[in-house]
């Protein structure tokens, strides 16, 4: 933590002629900064980390063995269950005739009827847009 006398000190050191202590105290209130800079980014890391644990510990939910994320009324998923419980990973699960296969770790869920998932669960693709010339 920052000791604010020292500002004082610096100030004091400058006016009185004392140029190298009063440098020598600055680049020490400095190196002070630079590091509470880099224990703040390292806390605001940790806390979005918690705070995303948290959201997924109240909108992921299982069902039939998949994991699905409940977000703004909408359900999202499949996502892996391997993924997600062996690494955390979120990998959403691609339909392939009456599988589900994960495009990370290759697992493959067959026996899967399209009719187990709602239609609002259908995949959607990304529609690529055209840049104007």
């Amino acid at each position: 933590m920052l000791d604010y006398r020292l500002f004082k000190e610096i100030n004091d050191l400058f006016t009185s002629g004392q140029y190298r202590k009063a440098r020598h105290l600055l680049m020490e209130v400095q190196s002070r900064s630079i590091a509470l800079r880099d224990e703040i980014s390292m806390l605001r890391a940790r806390l979005k980390t918690l705070e995303d644990a948290a959201f997924l510990n109240e909108n992921l939910q299982c069902q039939n063995g998949f994991y699905w994320l409940f977000t703004n009324n909408l359900r999202q998923g499949p996502f892996c269950p391997h993924c997600y419980e062996s690494e955390g990973g979120l990998i959403r699960l691609e339909r392939s005739h009456k599988t589900l296969c994960c495009p990370y770790c290759h697992a493959t869920y067959p026996g899967m009827a399209n009719e187990e998932f709602q239609e609002g669960d259908a995949v959607r693709h990304a529609r690529i847009i055209p840049f104007a010339r």
